[in-house]
């Protein structure tokens, strides 16, 4: 019987013990080339295939099917199911030998092993694993998405930003980058919609900027951090919905080129630019004497410090291209992020400046950009590498542009990957995980970052009105007092969490079959420590219209308390409740299980040091019936 595709690569791949293996067949009409290289300890709930000359990744999940023989072998598949601990979740009503099963939760085993001892019993006509494939492998229609390795590594898929999982999240919507350098063609077809009408010349003191002809320098950066995106034209930027300014200066050396670049990174402070990109420097001290000077320190302190009403303004240079030294001005300034470059093997590039300044890292050899004359070119050097990084600093500030510079640098760091062959440990003076003076904290992780930035988010008091229909779920944080007016229907789900109280006011209602569910907690930030207040977890205010009916059963009493410590971690948990912790569940960023654990203490250590760095789910089941959820951090 010829067998599904997918069934094909999973039985090469167990036959041959875990070698990926390639073979010919036949995928809705077209020889593919396919193999199948699944490396169990891989927790993004992906596998690598290899189709012809791509890699491309599948997602799967714990939801299979299997077709039966005969209509009579039902008694058979729930037996077997029963012993592989797998549910059947219905019949397909138009194909009634096909059923749909899923794993149980605590099945530490993946849906592909699943599927394997289903088909080696020899019981069922067909197994399908129900891999999510997309043949595209693309999150953006541009034309040359496919040869940005930075965004989107084919060779190296673990080698690259992660954008694809970031844009399901933002787009870097409402933030200002700023780029000093040469100038901008600001009428290239792939940047003209998202440049910025804010300009300025650092010569000449006036705006708008100057593009100067045969120079793409300037071009080719912004083009990193900003080309339009889904426009079916050439490339796109790390944060393609964010503002390009252009803040030209022909970079060579006179005797006012300190002043002006300092003009112009105060210029761009002045004139509401988030973030400044400077891919520039002094080339390995060659120009030291000439650029060195109080007045530009003075403009990047001042950019640090007062920024953003305060918080302070996103400074990006490039390491240099001199390695190994660190360009001046970037390791002028401890807040400054300095950036070296890599290339797609995952390794740092022979001219990548790096030390004790050196800070993250990112794609910068063979990154296609934008250039004039509409066209788009290769270039090679840390000043790719930078504006990677700006790009990443405008998506995190569009999903949280209260963050102060410290809490940004802090989100990139953490989240970077460790990649190459590179030792990286715990370093003094280095605070925000393993850290080696040729890659710095890692690779920079677009995604990783947008979710660690979300989890900052949280105003002092909210008021809601936003009614929360049925099928949606509306989850909300506050430091301090959250008032609700709106209505939960029938099948809605609301969590509000706030530092003193949850009042509903007059005009909230609960409806009946709807999930609500209020708790008194610290704000979820990095490092916290969670607690419940003793006291009642709602207030209803006075002459409220609430059907008091159906709110009793929310209105509780909580004296427990909850404490994680320490969080972040490298690995290492340690989990203390005044209640018993029944069971504890750990998910990855991807929503996937990847531990489960029974408990009948007041204390647990949870490990997940062998799993990448990144953002986890933590769900525990309380003796009271308290199913509570926290944020941990794997640095």
């Amino acid at each position: 019987m010829k067998r599904n595709i997918y069934l094909l690569a999973i039985l090469i791949f167990f036959v041959n013990s875990m070698m990926a293996q390639s073979n010919y067949y036949y995928y809705k009409g077209n020889k593919v080339n396919l193999s199948v290289d699944y490396n169990l300890s891989n927790q993004s709930g992906k596998l690598s295939i290899k189709r012809q000359n791509n890699i491309e990744s599948i997602t799967i999940s714990n939801i299979f099917y299997v077709k039966l023989k005969n209509s009579t072998d039902l008694n058979l598949l729930q037996q077997v199911a029963n012993q592989k601990n797998v549910n059947i979740i219905h019949q397909n009503i138009f194909m009634p030998l096909w059923y749909k099963l899923e794993l149980n939760n605590g099945n530490s085993r993946s849906s592909l092993e699943i599927c394997n001892e289903f088909y080696e019993t020899g019981h069922f006509a067909d197994i399908d694993p129900a891999f999510q494939f997309d043949f595209s492998n693309s999150c953006s229609n541009d034309d040359d998405f496919g040869d940005l390795w930075g965004l989107n590594n084919t060779t190296n898929p673990d080698i690259d930003i992660n954008i694809c999982n970031a844009w399901s999240i933002t787009e870097g919507n409402g933030v200002n980058v700023a780029v000093l350098d040469h100038g901008i063609h600001k009428t290239h077809n792939d940047l003209n919609d998202n440049i910025s009408s804010l300009s300025y010349d650092t010569q000449n003191g006036r705006s708008p900027s100057i593009f100067i002809s045969g120079s793409s320098h300037g071009t080719h950066v912004a083009g990193i951090i900003g080309a339009e995106k889904d426009n079916n034209l050439q490339v796109v930027g790390v944060a393609p919905k964010s503002k390009i300014m252009s803040i030209s200066n022909p970079l060579y050396v006179t005797q006012s080129l300190s002043e002006e670049l300092a003009n112009g990174i105060n210029w761009a402070v002045q004139n509401g630019a988030h973030i400044i990109n400077n891919s520039w420097g002094d080339q390995g001290g060659s120009y030291y004497n000439d650029l060195h000077s109080a007045v530009l320190e003075d403009a990047i302190t001042n950019a640090l410090n007062n920024g953003r009403n305060g918080l302070g303004t996103i400074l990006v240079f490039a390491s240099g291209n001199r390695a190994p030294a660190i360009d001046y001005p970037a390791s002028f300034h401890d807040d400054a992020l300095v950036v070296g470059a890599i290339s797609s093997s995952g390794n740092r590039t022979n001219f990548s400046g790096y030390g004790n300044d050196l800070d993250i890292v990112a794609p910068g050899k063979g990154i296609l950009s934008t250039i004039q004359n509409q066209g788009t070119a290769s270039l090679s050097g840390t000043s790719m590498a930078a504006p990677h990084v700006a790009g990443v600093a405008a998506l995190i500030l569009s999903v949280n542009p209260n963050l102060n510079v410290q809490e940004v640098n802090t989100i990139i760091e953490e989240t970077a990957q460790k990649v190459g062959d590179y030792s990286y440990t715990n370093t003094v003076n280095k605070p925000n995980g393993d850290w080696n003076k040729q890659m710095g904290y890692g690779l920079v992780n677009a995604y990783q970052a947008v979710l660690l930035a979300q989890s900052y988010n949280c105003s002092d008091n909210l008021s809601i009105t936003q009614n929360v229909n049925s099928g949606q779920t509306d989850n909300q944080q506050a430091n301090y007092n959250i008032e609700a007016y709106n209505t939960i229907f029938s099948g809605g789900n609301a969590n509000y969490n706030a530092g003193s109280s949850v009042i509903l006011k007059p005009g909230f209602h609960a409806r009946s079959e709807a999930n609500f569910r209020a708790f008194i907690q610290n704000c979820e930030v990095s490092g916290g420590t969670d607690s419940f207040a003793s006291k009642k977890i709602i207030k209803i205010s006075e002459n409220s219209d609430s059907e008091n009916e159906e709110l009793e059963s929310i209105i509780i009493d909580r004296s427990s308390f909850l404490n994680i410590y320490p969080n972040p971690s490298n690995g290492l948990f340690n989990i203390q409740s005044s209640s018993k912790i029944i069971s504890y569940t750990v998910k990855n960023s991807f929503g996937k299980q990847i531990m489960f654990e029974k408990s009948n203490n007041q204390k647990v250590n949870i490990d997940i040091s062998r799993f990448p760095v990144g953002l986890y789910f933590l769900s525990l089941q309380i003796e009271n019936g308290e199913l509570i959820t926290k944020k941990i951090l794997k640095k």
